[in-house]
């Protein structure tokens, strides 16, 4: 298994985890993971949509940065919360997050 893939997964179940602790749920609608790997560092760039519901969706959120999720195995250099679609049920929202593999 690549390691974009194994950071994407770790990534998920970490954005899982933490939306459960919030009280709301998180169901991942699509992925997609690129590796921008060079010499020196193992990178990959994370793009996924997901549908959050629960009345502490939008709290959860406001208050997701790189600082509040731990990927195992990775640093997780940037993650950042982009569009939001609410559907009257639950938010479709965009995260983009960027991982380095540790040493």
């Amino acid at each position: 298994m690549s390691d974009q893939i194994v950071a994407g997964t770790r990534l998920i179940r970490r954005l899982e985890q933490s939306a459960e602790i919030a009280g709301c749920t998180m169901d991942v609608v699509s992925i997609d993971s690129r590796d921008l790997s060079c010499s020196i560092f193992v990178i990959a760039n994370h793009r996924l949509i997901v549908a959050v519901g629960g009345l502490s969706a939008r709290a959860w959120l406001e208050a997701l940065d790189e600082y509040s999720i731990h990927v195992p195995g990775h640093v997780l250099a940037q993650l950042a919360v982009g569009a939001i679609d609410d559907t009257g049920e639950q938010l479709l929202v965009e995260i983009e997050a960027q991982t380095v593999k540790e040493a």
